[in-house]
């Protein structure tokens, strides 16, 4: 019998990336997978450690699997282990813990005849090192890179993602974003654990831009969309090239707070000035531009004018979409020892602000675009709340479409034209 394979992923698209190889890596040796937390003789969580609610999901999985079958296979990867294996391990001794760096050699472990599976080694042959599809996603993820080495003082993606760039060989990159495209993805996101870092380890040298450039020379009807960039990292040219319509007019620039005293502490590498000018000089050749961000509250030391100044900064800017999130103390990290901590209370005060600062600014974004017809990428699956088919817009507005739209196969997938009728905060109403 053929062995059952189950896996899980929290965290960033990179993460959702690597999922999906081994995922692939399995199916092509035969093994069978199913829906987690479906039961199954191996299961694989892919983790992430970027806040301690990320811990605790992550920790929630690991017990989901082993009560769902105690006799399973139980194979834990991903940012949660490289912070804290020995914490792991303790809570679950029966648990094999892989690293990141070994995280996409997971599917040698086991051989897919064995009907429970033991860690053997094995190697299975991979007939191919690129990702062909992307399960249950109508885009497809790429992952160009990984490492980071910027160090903020909040974070601990260097020590857990390496603090070594190391980005995918252009040609690698461009084979893969082809075969996507191939098997009809109509939109490509470029992901990395610091995107704008792309090409600067390579020989010879090169950079996002470059990389943009090549992908736009392939054959095919698609859109590519850029993840999180750090605004201090946008390479030069990347403004000019924005303007081909195949690029998605949406920028995700991470800003975590809108005070300069703040960003400072933060280690942060730019002032708000710099961030302000930046979006200006996009604005003003993109103005259809989407602009997200991410926004932290309560960062140690952080007063109530320093609040107050990235609110009113948060407003100025006029983001379409905000994600906004707790600081939470991570062992390690400069900021996890630095005095002046603020209560949870607070956090929890200020979030809800600035959740209802970016319902205001996502409406105002969206109002500008009523009645008029943009592309939307039909999603396959209908919404669980409303039943209504959604899709994204080119410049990222979410799109309900209401009334007697059938869900046709026909439709998941495609880019089609919709004219938005009503602006609500996150998100439009449209009709085909």
């Amino acid at each position: 019998m053929t062995a059952r394979v189950s896996l899980a992923t929290l965290g960033c698209k990179v993460n959702q990336y690597e999922t999906q190889v081994l995922r692939e890596r399995f199916k092509r040796a035969n093994f069978e997978l199913v829906n987690f937390p479906e039961e199954a003789d191996i299961y694989v969580i892919n983790t992430c450690s970027v806040t301690k609610r990320a811990d605790d999901k992550s920790i929630d999985l690991i017990k989901k699997a082993i009560q769902k079958n105690s006799g399973a296979s139980v194979v834990v990867t991903g940012c949660l282990v490289e912070a804290e294996a020995e914490k792991i391990k303790d809570k679950f001794p029966q648990v094999k813990l892989v690293g990141n760096s070994d995280k996409l050699k997971i599917d040698e472990l086991f051989t897919p005849l064995d009907k429970s599976p033991s860690l053997t080694g094995l190697a299975l042959r991979r007939k191919s090192s690129f990702i062909q599809d992307f399960y249950s996603h109508d885009r497809a993820f790429v992952k160009v890179e990984d490492g980071c080495n910027q160090f903020c003082t909040y974070c601990r993606i260097p020590f857990v993602r390496g603090s070594k760039p190391r980005s995918r060989a252009l040609k690698n990159v461009l084979a893969e974003v082809q075969l996507l495209i191939n098997y009809g993805f109509k939109e490509i996101v470029l992901v990395g654990v610091n995107l704008a870092l792309y090409g600067k380890d390579l020989t010879p040298p090169l950079n996002l831009v470059n990389l943009l450039e090549s992908i736009l020379t392939l054959e095919g009807n698609f859109r590519l969309r850029l993840s999180s960039l750090e605004p201090h990292l946008i390479p030069q040219g990347l403004i000019d090239l924005m303007l081909d319509p195949r690029m998605c007019p949406h920028l995700h620039l991470s800003l975590q707070s809108g005070d300069d005293e703040i960003l400072k502490r933060m280690g942060r590498r730019y002032t708000t000035d710099e961030y302000l000018k930046l979006i200006e000089n996009f604005r003003e050749k993109i103005p259809s531009l989407a602009i997200t961000t991410d926004v932290m509250v309560g960062f140690p030391g952080e007063r109530h004018h320093h609040f107050l100044n990235s609110y009113n900064f948060i407003k100025e800017v006029g983001f379409s979409r905000l994600h906004i999130f707790r600081f939470s103390p991570r062992k390690g990290t400069p900021a996890f020892s630095m005095t002046a901590q603020v209560e949870e209370r607070v956090k929890k005060e200020r979030s809800k602000r600035l959740r209802e600062l970016g319902e205001e600014l996502s409406l105002k974004f969206i109002s500008q675009f009523i009645g008029k017809r943009l592309p939307v990428l039909i999603e396959g699956k209908k919404d669980s709340k409303t039943q209504l088919l959604t899709g994204y817009t080119h410049n990222y507005i979410k799109v309900f479409l209401p009334g007697d739209v059938p869900e046709d196969e026909g439709l998941r997938g495609k880019i089609k034209q919709v004219r938005l009728v009503k602006a609500c905060p996150n998100y439009a109403l449209g009709q085909l």
